[in-house]
């Protein structure tokens, strides 16, 4: 079970050609990520496509130091359903605190809607 939202961090889509993600922090201090990851392929011209999302997966973001570098690791990852991940954007709109946050967490929530498929304004082809 997650705890309770304390804040949304940040919502976006990765440069890894369309994942989507959601970063909030938890009232436990953790920082957690609802992820998102891309399903793809190529065409027969080499053109990349997006085909749509796999299951959503929440997990804790832990940020390790080391000298001269931090690195952020998944932790705990949970599969969830797409119901669930609906719920959970529902309650992120309310610590909304910028537009681009706003664009992406309405495509993750048309996203969760659709089980998967790929939401209005992000291309197939790209």
């Amino acid at each position: 079970m997650l705890p309770a939202i304390a804040a949304l961090l940040s919502a976006e889509m990765m440069r890894n050609g369309g994942s989507l993600l959601t970063i909030f922090q938890g009232t436990n201090g953790a920082k957690y990520a609802l992820h998102f990851d891309l399903l793809s392929a190529r065409g027969p011209n080499n053109e990349f496509i997006r085909l749509g999302y796999a299951k959503p997966v929440v997990f804790e973001r832990f940020r390790f130091h080391e000298p001269g570098r931090d690195e952020w690791q998944a932790i705990n990852p949970v599969e969830i359903s797409w119901t669930h991940a609906t719920v959970l954007l529902h309650q992120l709109r309310g610590f909304l605190c910028s537009e681009h946050d706003a664009r992406w967490l309405a495509a993750m929530e048309e996203t969760a809607v659709s089980k998967g498929k790929l939401p209005a304004g992000i291309d197939a082809i790209l």
